[in-house]
């Protein structure tokens, strides 16, 4: 690798090399407060490098996102095409599709679970912001 694109590569991932550069320390003997206080870094991040660093993959010095995986207390999809259609079925007949009067028309339609009037209001909030 030519030097200037190396030096490329390097400033793309920062901390990627930073974390490489701390584990090959401690992999070569040196004193795990030395590295710390060389890299400004704590013990705490050392050690949490070390545990996740595996010498056969070389991603492993990659962050990793805090997102949730998943949302188990999202309102189900089918409950959300329900609200957005009597919504739009409530504004087309020109009655008022408020919250409440969705709720209404979802307790008449036997829809199980029925969401609450904040949660209502969420998604038909989400669903106009999408639908910009």
């Amino acid at each position: 690798m030519p030097p200037q694109a190396h030096k490329e590569a390097r400033m793309d991932h920062p901390q990627e090399h930073r974390r490489q550069q701390a584990i090959a320390r401690y992999l070569a003997g040196d004193n795990i407060e030395a590295i710390c206080r060389d890299l400004h870094c704590a013990k705490s991040w050392l050690y949490k490098w070390k545990a996740r660093y595996q010498a056969d993959d070389p991603g492993w010095a990659t962050g990793r996102s805090t997102q949730p995986r998943r949302t188990p207390s999202q309102t189900p999809q089918p409950i959300v095409q329900c609200v957005i259609t009597l919504h739009q079925t409530l504004v087309q007949s020109g009655q008022q599709g408020s919250a409440a009067a969705i709720q209404q028309g979802l307790t008449q339609q036997g829809s199980e679970p029925i969401p609450s009037l904040r949660t209502i209001y969420r998604i038909l909030q989400r669903h106009a912001q999408e639908a910009i």
